[in-house]
């Protein structure tokens, strides 16, 4: 149930001023409103492109976030190579220092026992020495004993019995004081 209001103007009635006075202020309503439509028109133009660039400055600072956060990775993994390669230096230098300390005792032991050698060299030398001249001062009495003896050629058979019997003699008590003297290494 539409009801249709038909205002009928009539053509031959003079429209009233308050028609006019209306349609003035319509026009210049509508005149305001598109000198504020077309103020507010820009003002969204000036908005559309700030945001536009603000968009483009958020673009720019992902990407630019992207790649720092990809330098970053790499800078992890950069500082996980590094501490792996020094923990496996700082192995070897462990290590190294092992092999060192392991040489330097072998070393002490080996000139221990080179000294040990050496004394027991100088020792024998020694014990040779001593032996060696108490057969040659045996040897030099046996000597001027038989030029005694063969100046006196009477006795010359009961002297080399003599100085055989010495020897053999002497050569006991020199084996009895040699083992006496390695019992005292």
């Amino acid at each position: 149930m539409n009801k249709k209001i038909d205002i009928v103007m009539n053509e031959e009635e003079p429209t009233p001023e308050w028609v006019f006075e209306l349609q003035q202020q319509f026009r210049e309503d509508l005149t305001k409103f598109q000198a504020e439509f077309s103020g507010i028109s820009e003002e969204l133009n000036e908005i559309k492109v700030g945001i536009k660039a603000v968009n483009e400055v958020i673009k720019s600072s992902n990407e630019l976030m992207a790649s720092a956060k990809e330098r970053l990775t790499s800078a992890n993994e950069l500082m996980a190579s590094a501490r792996e390669h020094w923990t496996s230096a700082h192995t070897s230098l462990a290590s190294s220092n092992a092999r060192i300390e392991s040489a330097s005792l072998e070393k002490q032991i080996a000139l221990k026992k080179m000294n040990e050698i050496e004394k027991k060299i100088e020792e024998t030398k020694a014990v040779r020495a001593e032996t060696d001249q108490y057969w040659n001062d045996l040897i030099n009495k046996e000597i001027e004993k038989r030029n005694k003896c063969l100046r006196h050629r009477s006795r010359q058979s009961s002297c080399s019995k003599l100085s055989a019997k010495r020897l053999s003699n002497n050569d006991e008590e020199h084996k009895q004081s040699k083992a006496k003297k390695r019992l005292k290494l």
